[in-house]
C-alpha cells in the first residue's frame, strides 16, 4: 500500500538472518532469472517472491478495492455481531480482503474476546465498554515474521538440530476504536461516508494507524573537513566492521521524540534464543548460540519475547545480562522480566539479543531528532555506522514513532559504506542520505461495523447500514 508517506516497499516484520532486501516495486521487475555457475543469494529468491506477492495482491485490490468480500458466499465472512448474551462481539467465519490480503477465520465464527492474543494494548477490552457509546469496529491486518522457535514444525528433524526458511505469516485482528466526537443520531450518515470513501475510515483511525510517520537517514562516518575538501578519504569516513551486516534500527518505546527510544541491532534482531525455563532472574535457554557473532556477553541488552508479547504489540523494559553459565545453559539478568508467566512455556518464549548501549530508562535509546545539518547530531551505532532522525519545520505536527517502527541498514566492507539512498541537499553539503519513512511494520486496514452499547451495557444488534463491510458482486454468478 503506497501513499504520500511511502517512497519504497513496505515490509512485515522481516527479522530473519537475512544479508538484505532488495525489492522495490518502483523499479517494475516481472522476474528473477537465475543464471548456471552463479552465486546463490537469499535476497535474490526473497525477491522473486516479493514480486508475485505485489502482483497477486495489487490484482486482488484492483479487482475489489480497498476492502471487499465476495457476494455469493460472503454475506456472513468477518461479520460483525453481539453475542446471545449481547456482552460480548461475534467475528463471522470466512474470508476477508484488505488492500489485496486474504483474511481468513475458518469456518466458524469467533468471540472477539477469544482472539489469539487478545486483548490488545491498542484497542478496548470488551469488559470495559461504557454505556451509551458506539464503537467503530475495524480489520488491523500485518505480516508476523517467524522462525522454528515459534513454530518447530518448520525445521527438518533430519538434519538434527539446523533450521532452514522462515515464514511469513498473515496476523489479523478485529479491534474497536471508540467514537467519541460523532453524537449517535449522526451515525447512520457517518457510516454511510465511511463505507463510501476509504479515507475517511482512515482520518478516523487517526493515530491508531501503523507505521507512523517518523523519518531517518543512515551514512557512514563523516569527518567535520570533508565538506570543505570532498576529495579527502579519511579512514573514519567509513564502515569499518569486520563482517557485512544488516543493521536494524527498531522504535522501542512509541511516542514523540523526547519520549520515544530505539534500539538496534547489527543482525537485524535475528539473533535469539529458546528459553526452557524462566526462574526469578534466571533464564534457562536451548543454546547459547554457534559461535561469538551469534551469542551472549555480560552487559548485552535482550528482550523477552513470547506470542502474546508479539501479538499485543508490547515493548516493555528491556533487560541486562548479567552472569553467563555456559555449562548449565544458564542466563542471569540484572533484573527480573515484568512478564506474566503462567503458562509462557505455551507461549514459545525466547530471548532476542540487542546491540546497543542504552541512555533510557526503558533500556533502549532516546530518539532525539535533529535540525538535518550535515554533520549536526548524528548518532553513532559502531564501526563508522550512524543515524539521523530529522526533525519537520516548525509549521508540521511533529511525528509519532510507533512502537515496532524499524529501517534496515545493509553494511558493507567491500565499499567501506551502508547502502542507503541518497538526495543532493546543497552545494554546501553535497549528495545527503535521503530521510525514509519506515521500512516497515505495515498495517492494513478495513472498516467492519460499528456497534453501540446501550444505557443497560448490552451490545445491540447492528443494523445493515451499520455493516461497513463492501461486498464484491461477481458478474459471472
Amino acid at each position: 500500500m503506497h501513499d504520500k508517506y511511502f517512497d519504497h516497499e513496505p515490509r512485515g516484520e522481516f527479522r530473519g538472518d537475512f544479508s538484505r532486501d532488495t525489492y522495490d516495486p518502483f523499479r517494475h521487475f516481472s522476474r528473477v532469472l537465475m543464471q548456471q555457475g552463479r552465486v546463490q543469494l537469499d535476497a535474490d529468491w526473497n525477491e522473486q517472491v516479493s514480486i508475485f506477492w505485489h502482483y497477486l495482491r495489487a490484482l486482488a485490490r484492483d479487482i475489489g478495492s480497498e476492502h471487499w468480500a465476495p457476494t455469493s458466499n460472503g454475506s456472513s465472512w468477518f461479520k460483525i455481531a453481539p453475542n446471545a448474551d449481547k456482552n460480548d462481539l461475534l467475528i463471522g467465519a470466512g474470508s476477508y480482503y484488505v488492500q489485496g490480503v486474504l483474511c481468513e477465520n475458518g469456518n466458524q465464527e469467533m468471540l472477539y474476546s477469544q482472539q489469539v492474543g487478545y486483548p490488545f494494548l491498542d484497542s478496548l477490552e470488551i469488559e470495559d465498554k461504557k454505556n451509551g457509546t458506539s464503537y467503530l469496529a475495524y480489520l488491523d491486518v500485518w505480516e508476523r515474521h517467524l522462525t522454528y522457535v515459534e513454530d518447530d514444525y518448520m525445521r527438518e528433524v533430519a538434519l538434527t538440530g539446523p533450521d532452514t526458511a522462515a515464514r511469513s505469516k498473515i496476523i489479523w485482528q478485529v479491534k474497536l476504536k471508540e467514537m467519541t466526537e460523532i453524537p449517535n443520531d449522526d451515525i447512520d450518515d457517518y457510516s454511510k461516508k465511511i463505507k463510501g470513501d476509504y479515507s475517511i475510515f482512515l482520518e478516523e483511525l487517526g493515530d491508531f494507524k501503523k507505521p507512523g510517520l517518523g523519518m531517518l537517514r543512515a551514512r557512514a562516518r563523516k569527518n567535520e573537513d570533508e565538506r570543505d575538501a570532498p576529495c579527502l578519504v579519511s579512514p573514519e569516513a567509513r564502515y569499518r566492521g569486520a563482517e557485512n551486516q544488516l543493521y536494524r534500527v527498531e522504535i522501542h518505546q512509541g511516542g514523540k521524540a523526547g519520549k520515544a527510544t530505539f534500539k538496534w541491532s547489527r543482525e537485524n534482531g535475528a539473533v535469539i534464543f529458546l528459553i526452557r525455563e524462566i526462574a526469578g532472574t534466571t533464564i534457562t535457554l536451548d543454546h547459547l548460540g554457534r559461535d561469538s557473532r551469534f551469542g551472549l556477553n555480560p552487559d548485552d541488552w535482550v528482550e523477552i519475547v513470547d506470542d502474546h508479547y508479539a501479538l499485543r504489540g508490547h515493548a516493555k523494559r528491556l533487560l541486562q545480562v548479567d552472569v553467563i553459565d555456559h555449562e548449565n545453559m544458564e542466563v542471569t539478568l540484572k533484573k527480573a522480566p515484568a512478564l506474566d508467566l503462567e503458562g509462557i512455556q505455551n507461549r514459545h518464549p525466547y530471548l532476542r539479543r540487542w546491540d546497543h548501549t542504552a541512555n533510557s530508562n526503558d533500556g533502549a535509546v532516546w530518539v532525539a531528532e535533529s535540525s538535518g545539518e550535515d554533520n549536526e547530531d548524528w548518532i553513532l551505532l559502531e564501526d563508522g555506522v550512524q543515524i539521523q532522525f530529522p526533525a519537520v519545520d516548525e509549521a508540521t505536527e511533529p511525528p509519532i514513532y510507533k512502537s515496532g517502527d524499524y529501517w534496515i541498514i545493509p553494511a558493507r566492507t567491500a565499499t567501506g559504506d551502508v547502502q542507503w539512498p541518497k538526495e543532493k541537499e546543497n552545494e554546501t553539503t553535497g549528495p545527503m542520505p535521503k530521510r525514509l519513512s519506515p521500512h516497515g511494520v505495515i498495517h492494513y486496514y478495513a472498516p467492519l461495523a460499528i456497534a453501540t452499547v446501550d444505557n443497560n451495557g448490552d451490545i445491540t444488534p447492528i443494523p445493515a447500514n451499520r455493516d461497513l463491510r463492501r461486498k464484491l458482486k461477481r458478474p459471472w454468478s
